[in-house]
């Protein structure tokens, strides 16, 4: 590694093994130098402007990270969501990401991702904070999650819904009053309680 790229990856270790483009360009290192450590696999390109270090550790949910870093206004949302928590057999290949359906669609490179537009009050409702290796990462909370997935269960598969809901019901800490309110602001609410009378 030469003198030019060793400067590079202080940036990124600087940034938690994260750039922007101007934090590199800002420190005299020209936009061709960026290109070559891409080409050299040295780094991986989240999407126009953001980068990660390519030897940085790898986590647990590491895309999550990615994902926070690309689109901070951004909720982990979904399958996504449904499998942080433990809900589901299912080991979704791309990351479930809500935005305000107002918003424009994000050009994200890696990791794969697939975008939800919610509105206003679903997009802003049950929103928690979690820290993953000293980054806050935007996600659903449990309850809203599995409101969403019977929301959008024609897309997700009803298997999928109803074992989100099944895995939450065997948890000590369920609260069904708080299932029951975000059911409302889904819009869910009469087919989870359908569903409740038959699995509780």
């Amino acid at each position: 590694m030469d003198k030019k790229q060793e400067q590079i990856v202080k940036i990124f270790k600087i940034h938690n093994g994260y750039a922007r483009s101007k934090d590199i360009l800002a420190n005299d290192i020209h936009s061709r130098d960026i290109k070559s450590i891409l080409e050299k696999g040295l780094i991986i390109k989240v999407k126009n402007g953001l980068y990660r270090l390519a030897d940085t550790p790898v986590i647990t949910n590491q895309s999550f990270i990615d994902i926070t870093c690309a689109i901070p206004e951004g909720v982990i949302c979904l399958l996504s969501a449904l499998s942080y928590y433990e809900l589901t057999t299912f080991n979704p290949s791309v990351i479930s990401v809500a935005i305000h359906r107002k918003s424009w669609k994000p050009k994200i490179e890696y990791p794969p991702v697939e975008f939800y537009y919610f509105s206003t009050k679903q997009f802003e409702s049950g929103i928690d904070i979690i820290k993953i290796n000293d980054h806050k990462i935007r996600i659903y909370y449990l309850e809203k999650t599995i409101c969403d997935c019977i929301r959008y269960r024609n897309k997700l598969g009803l298997d999928v819904a109803k074992e989100g809901l099944s895995e939450y019901l065997k948890r000590k800490d369920r609260n069904l009053e708080k299932l029951l309110k975000y059911a409302e602001i889904c819009r869910v609410k009469p087919l989870l309680k359908t569903w409740l009378n038959v699995m509780v």
